[in-house]
């Protein structure tokens, strides 16, 4: 098996430096901690990132957008809104969170591996092609599906995002096009207060977001179930050529800002089903992208089982994989009404 590539760069402790914030530098020592363990040790390759231009940018964000940003650059604050700062070298941070993107879809493209984790901030999903939000300053998943159609054609993107917050951002990007299918797992209501069930697309784009709003409580089988029993026959059906995944830490069971109960276990599961898909529809070609996650005991303990899942570490048993296989996600209200709106685009759901 090739090494799992991995970027996680000194730099992005650069973003809010000083600056008293939930999204801070410890996220970034979190995941080193993770790479750390001794499981993974001769199993991932380091991937050193490069800052993306302001020409990549643009594949999604207006000029007036990145503008904004990049006047932030040698002031020591700046401020979006109330959750959404930037400091000295945020501009250039978030520009090497999305050249990092950039290179890990370059690497599993061109078949220099097939999957890989780019352990980057600030956060992306939230970013509107016109807005920064939600701690977010550029849209690092939504740019790297744009930037895998410029430079390599690839005519078909999945994008899966299980962060507890849903990622509006990366909805917007694509709502009127089926370049892209979206689906997004997370809380609802909730922030950004966008993802409910009728949100499915406009025009060409029309069926081509899927949301999936749940209440709070929901736990490992029922993410690893929804994963199993609905995103796997759509992605057979729409057949993507590769899969980008949006992954929060924040289902984590305590983390301070959702309501999830997802254990260290639901993540491993969450990932080996993903795994899964992929090497079923794309060979194998997935990339994994840090959104969020504020426990920072969530992303260790979280982060390390889905590393080890990436490198093919075994961590999960049969039995428990068979909880999953052997009870169908349809019991759950929120599967059955996604299921109900998305039929009339999805043969497969009738």
């Amino acid at each position: 098996m090739q090494p799992v590539l991995v970027i996680n760069d000194e730099r992005f402790k650069q973003h809010l430096e000083q600056v008293p914030h939930l999204e801070n530098a410890r996220r970034v020592k979190a995941v080193q901690s993770v790479l750390e363990d001794p499981s993974l040790n001769g199993k991932w390759a380091e991937l050193v990132p490069r800052l993306a231009t302001k020409e990549e940018l643009a594949l999604v964000h207006t000029a007036d957008h990145i503008e904004r940003i990049a006047k932030t650059a040698g002031k020591p604050l700046s401020s979006f809104d109330m959750d959404t700062q930037a400091t000295e070298k945020s501009y250039d941070v978030a520009r090497l969170g999305v050249g990092a993107v950039f290179g890990l879809l370059d690497e599993i493209w061109t078949g220099k591996a097939n999957r890989g984790f780019a352990c980057i901030r600030p956060p992306g999903h939230h970013a509107e092609p016109d807005k920064a939000m939600g701690f977010c300053l550029f849209n690092n998943v939504a740019l790297g599906a744009r930037y895998l159609k410029e430079h390599y054609s690839v005519s078909k993107i999945m994008i899966v995002d299980f962060d507890v917050h849903h990622g509006n951002g990366i909805q917007s990007a694509f709502y009127n096009t089926d370049d892209v299918l979206y689906v997004s797992l997370h809380q609802f209501p909730c922030y950004p207060g966008t993802g409910n069930f009728g949100e499915v697309g406009r025009g060409r784009g029309e069926g081509f977001t899927i949301n999936i709003p749940l209440g709070k409580g929901h736990g490992a089988r029922d993410f690893a179930g929804i994963i199993h029993y609905m995103l796997n026959p759509l992605a057979q059906a729409y057949h993507p050529d590769m899969i980008l995944v949006s992954c929060g830490f924040d289902l984590y069971m305590h983390d301070p800002l959702g309501g999830m109960t997802v254990t260290p276990e639901g993540y491993a599961l969450i990932t080996f089903f993903l795994l899964d898909i992929a090497q079923k529809v794309c060979d194998g070609r997935i990339a994994f992208i840090m959104e969020g996650g504020y426990s920072l005991k969530g992303i260790r303990e979280c982060g390390l089982r889905v590393m080890q899942e990436l490198c093919d570490v075994p961590t999960l048993n049969r039995k428990q994989i068979e909880k999953v296989t052997g009870n169908s996600a349809r019991k759950l209200s929120a599967v059955r009404k996604v299921i109900e709106i998305q039929k009339e685009y999805w043969k497969i759901l009738r």
